[in-house]
């Protein structure tokens, strides 16, 4: 048993770190002390803490990102029903997005725009996730909301993605891509 410096009670000797420079190899204060002492630390320094991890995360982008891919994959059944419970109690915002989304593939439909080739590949995708049983989007390849384009939503922007790239890609496109893009598609024409 040892008595913790900052609440004075005692406890079993694993309620605390272990450090050699102390005299008996544990720090004086217990495991739930200096998680208390941290979270304060943590809420009086909020901005320093969060310009810290910005420059972090920013010259260490790809570690970062892997990072959070990692954490996705081995807690994904807890972030769905996080989401889950989310949506429920935001059901404003999430019906306010998806009408949003549905309004600007509305606008972005030009009257050229062959419907029945668009309703094919939807249903394509469809039958490609039934008979692999891997989730399949549909995406935009320029997408219809961003901040330096505006896609339409016509046969010739949409393509059959597995789920998993689709949301990896995000909302993601440069001028890059619609170089590649533009080759890709003067190489169809010749």
């Amino acid at each position: 048993m040892k008595m913790c410096g900052r609440c004075a009670v005692n406890k079993p000797v694993t309620e605390f770190r272990t450090d050699p420079r102390y005299r008996d190899g544990h720090v004086s204060w217990c495991k739930q002390c200096h998680r208390e002492r941290n979270s304060e630390w943590a809420r009086q320094n909020r901005e320093r803490l969060t310009a810290k991890s910005a420059a972090w995360r920013a010259s260490n982008l790809e570690k970062a990102r892997e990072t959070n891919r990692s954490f996705k994959r081995q807690n994904c059944a807890r972030l769905r029903d996080e989401y889950s419970i989310w949506a429920k109690a935001n059901r404003g915002k999430r019906n306010a997005a998806s009408a949003k989304y549905k309004a600007s593939k509305l606008r972005a439909t030009p009257p050229w725009a062959n419907l029945s080739k668009i309703a094919a590949i939807y249903e394509r995708a469809s039958a490609i996730q039934a008979a692999t049983g891997q989730r399949m989007h549909v995406d935009h390849i320029v997408p219809l909301q961003h901040e330096l384009v505006c896609g339409l939503h016509c046969e010739t922007n949409l393509q059959i993605l597995p789920g998993s790239l689709n949301e990896a890609k995000r909302n993601n496109w440069s001028p890059e891509d619609a170089q590649r893009q533009g080759n890709l598609f003067a190489g169809e024409a010749a």
